[in-house]
């Protein structure tokens, strides 16, 4: 394991990480496929059905990601799943990105989901075709393609995590 890897943490989202996020900056190429972290400072924290995660390196805030269920999650099925909890906005720091950070926090996020949602069964997302970054980091922590449909930009893939 990296050096990166085993040093990331995800951490429930507090207000000392939100001068961090809004500095993160992101690779042109993936704009289109992930909200940039300050946009979700805007609309997540007091959402009962989302949890804004911070990823830290060393200490260090280097990315985040949103977890939902309700509506916010089943806007990605063909039918509500109430075992599962919706990943989305994965976004890691363009600095970061290449040293396994994404990889861990995903690594890492079987034991986060069980403690916030106890409930859960399965972790769901959808990941753009055009995305191998992203859809290669959630391979390497385990997710499988389970289906497939059109997304606002194109063809994405669903994409799940077994908890059980």
């Amino acid at each position: 394991m990296s050096d990166a890897a085993m040093a990331v943490q995800l951490s429930p989202f507090r207000p000392e990480h939100a001068a961090a996020l809004r500095a993160l900056t992101l690779p042109a190429a993936q704009a289109e496929f992930t909200t940039h972290t300050a946009g979700l400072l805007d609309s997540v924290p007091g959402d009962p059905q989302r949890q804004l995660v911070t990823i830290l390196r060393g200490g260090e805030v280097v990315g985040a990601f949103v977890l939902a269920v309700g509506e916010h999650r089943d806007r990605y099925l063909t039918a509500p799943d109430p075992d599962a909890v919706a990943l989305s906005s994965l976004s890691v720091d363009a600095a970061q990105q290449g040293r396994g950070v994404g990889t861990a926090a995903m690594r890492a996020l079987p034991g986060l989901v069980r403690a916030l949602f106890p409930q859960a069964r399965r972790v769901i997302l959808v990941v753009n075709q055009r995305n191998p970054g992203a859809w290669h980091v959630y391979g390497k922590a385990g997710f499988e393609v389970t289906a497939t449909r059109e997304g606002r930009i194109g063809p994405q893939w669903v994409m799940t995590l077994p908890l059980d």
